[in-house]
């Protein structure tokens, strides 16, 4: 009777503990998202009280990571297509009781998402590709090409490497004096006429602009392959356009283009496009 006394007090203390967090007011959300960059934010102040900690679960690894905290928001950048949980873990430490809030990321937003080419029959630089139809009038079609030293410098890696695309996105810096080709309007079939042959990388890019969700596939091109390169690269744009101003997705004009973010570049002939310049 004594044990069964003791049991019913602790589970009364620890009950009356947890009555005394409530966790209602409290949020977590995602509040942007460029290409495989998420950023998370909560409205919970440390106190003497309450701490709290940012931790981000790869469902494929079967690995946990803590994130960085910066005033209540913390960024996430995922850089393989998967699955995976961003925690936002809350202790109060007065009334020893804590919480989890939860978000789910699944960082494949278009899983059939692909690009198909065709070149032609009697000219090898003449090319036509098609992404997939995501079949939703809000989504957008963007092609840009690039050719670099780099591509040429990695031999049979090129060909054979599974993890490929992972590599590039991790390691090269997709400049623009590399950049051949880009479409400024959205375009799900496009041709382009290549002024070089060798090695090309093509990256698809599909943007939601309803819900700003988007993704991308990375080609590997070998232009006329029995042909040698010259090492030419020529920008397909027109040689009087200048550049008007630069603009966040929610239309502001800015000054200074943070890494991992997608801005638009408006020109003086009314066009525009889509640039993100991505961090080492």
């Amino acid at each position: 009777m004594k044990k069964l006394f003791t049991l019913l007090t602790v589970l009364g203390t620890v009950l009356s503990a947890q009555a005394k967090c409530d966790w209602s007011g409290y949020y977590m959300k995602k509040v942007n998202q460029q290409q495989n960059v998420f950023t998370f934010y909560t409205n919970i102040d440390w106190d003497s009280c309450v701490d709290y900690w940012w931790i981000v679960y790869d469902y494929q690894l079967k690995r946990k990571d803590t994130l960085q905290d910066f005033n209540g928001y913390t960024q996430v950048q995922f850089n393989a297509k998967g699955k995976y949980k961003v925690v936002l873990h809350v202790l109060d430490v007065c009334n020893k009781c804590d919480t989890n809030f939860i978000q789910e990321v699944d960082i494949t937003v278009y899983g059939k998402a692909d690009v198909g080419y065709k070149v032609a029959v009697k000219n090898c630089k003449f090319y036509t590709f098609e992404m997939t139809n995501m079949n939703d009038t809000c989504v957008e079609y963007y092609y840009s090409i690039y050719k670099s030293d780099l591509f040429d410098s990695l031999y049979g890696y090129w060909d054979t490497a599974k993890d490929l695309n992972l590599w590039l996105y991790n390691n090269y810096d997709f400049s623009e004096e590399d950049l051949v080709y880009y479409n400024m309007e959205s375009k799900r079939v496009t041709t382009h006429e290549f002024t070089d042959s060798g090695r090309h990388l093509l990256i698809g890019y599909w943007y939601n602009k309803c819900t700003e969700i988007d993704t991308w596939v990375m080609v590997k091109l070998d232009v006329c392959a029995s042909e040698r390169t010259n090492s030419v690269k020529t920008v397909v744009k027109n040689a009087d356009i200048r550049v008007i101003g630069y603009y966040d997705m929610m239309g502001r004009q800015v000054d200074y283009m943070r890494p991992n973010e997608v801005y638009i570049v408006l020109y003086s002939n009314g066009s525009r496009r889509k640039v993100m310049q991505i961090a080492q």
